[in-house]
């Protein structure tokens, strides 16, 4: 080796030093772990608020006193006759109260003959007391024979329904005109399972007979716990007609049919009894099965119910009819 070149030598042996040297640098440090997606945390779902039943008489935190509205079953059946020929069968009727507090309605005028109706619903102490919003009507009447009125509307319905050999109602064929009544206290009754007065039933009456004064601006109508609204059958359109009808038939009083008022029990608002028509009074019942809660028993090829037709009153103020028979 010549001396020239001997310098040189330890510049590239350096840099070979250098050159191991940094890829043992390289070799040792391994490449950085890439950091781990992130994983989104799911939301948690809310807890739905149980749902506020719109039913307040449902709600034992409010407090109320609420009435239950129930019918006496049909009684006192007489046969009409009209000039035209037709057969109407009425009965009397009662709406009696035996919830834990009155049916109140107060009534606003919005126009000449209507007012607007709202549900009083009386607490335990005056500062739960509770007004509904409007739902219904409260119409005034010229008889022009027998006075003028305020009435509530859809207060009570009759139906007539067709009858199975169980006692089932399968069909509604017919329904009656009469569908106003004031809400009144005519009569203080007794509990049928207890023969005492209803519990909290005021002795004496807190509403009075149907308002008769047409310029007034509100009214207020209702029935006190333990008493009831009882129209005869001799009322104006008390009946169904029962015109052209053969076999076994329920006759229903409905209280409430279109669920205006809130009540304690919605269940219980109808009452029913099987007549045989053509009618021929009371002992013209045999044969009928007595009338059974609830729908029949079903089968796909049972026919879906109709609701029959509806009749118009031949009068809409009564009379026109003579009685020829009596039932009970």
């Amino acid at each position: 080796m010549s001396r020239l070149s001997r310098p040189l030598l330890l510049p590239l042996a350096l840099v070979a030093l250098g050159g191991s040297v940094a890829a043992s640098a390289v070799a040792q440090d391994p490449a950085p772990t890439p950091a781990p997606t992130p994983v989104a945390t799911p939301t948690p779902t809310p807890t739905p608020a149980p749902a506020v039943d719109p039913n307040p008489c449902r709600r034992p935190e409010l407090r109320l006193r609420c009435p239950d509205l129930v019918m006496r079953t049909p009684y006192g059946f007489h046969l009409l006759r009209t000039k035209k020929g037709r057969s109407l069968l009425a009965t009397t009727n009662a709406i009696v109260n035996v919830g834990d507090g009155p049916l109140e309605v107060r009534g606003r005028r919005i126009t000449r003959t209507r007012m607007s109706a709202r549900q009083v619903l009386r607490g335990r102490t005056a500062a739960t007391t509770r007004v509904q919003p409007p739902n219904g009507s409260i119409r005034f009447f010229d008889t022009r024979t027998r006075g003028t009125y305020w009435k509530f509307e859809d207060a009570a319905g009759f139906e007539l329904w067709a009858l199975d050999a169980q006692g089932f109602r399968t069909r509604l064929v017919r329904t009656g005109p009469k569908i106003f009544y004031c809400y009144r206290d005519l009569t203080r009754v007794r509990s049928l399972a207890t023969r005492r007065p209803y519990r909290g039933s005021p002795r004496t009456r807190q509403y009075g007979a149907c308002s008769q004064k047409g310029p007034i601006s509100r009214v207020t109508l209702g029935t006190s716990v333990g008493w009831a609204d009882i129209y005869p059958w001799r009322y104006p359109q008390n009946w169904i007609d029962v015109t052209g009808f053969s076999g076994c038939f329920a006759y229903v009083h409905k209280a409430d049919p279109s669920n205006r008022f809130v009540e304690l029990d919605e269940r219980n608002n109808a009452s029913a009894v099987s007549v045989r028509l053509p009618w021929r009074g009371s002992g013209g019942r045999r044969g009928c099965p007595t009338v059974r809660a609830g729908a029949p028993p079903r089968t796909a090829t049972d026919p879906v119910p109709t609701e029959g037709d509806v009749q118009p009153p031949e009068n809409p103020y009564g009379g026109g009819y003579s009685a020829v028979g009596r039932g009970t």
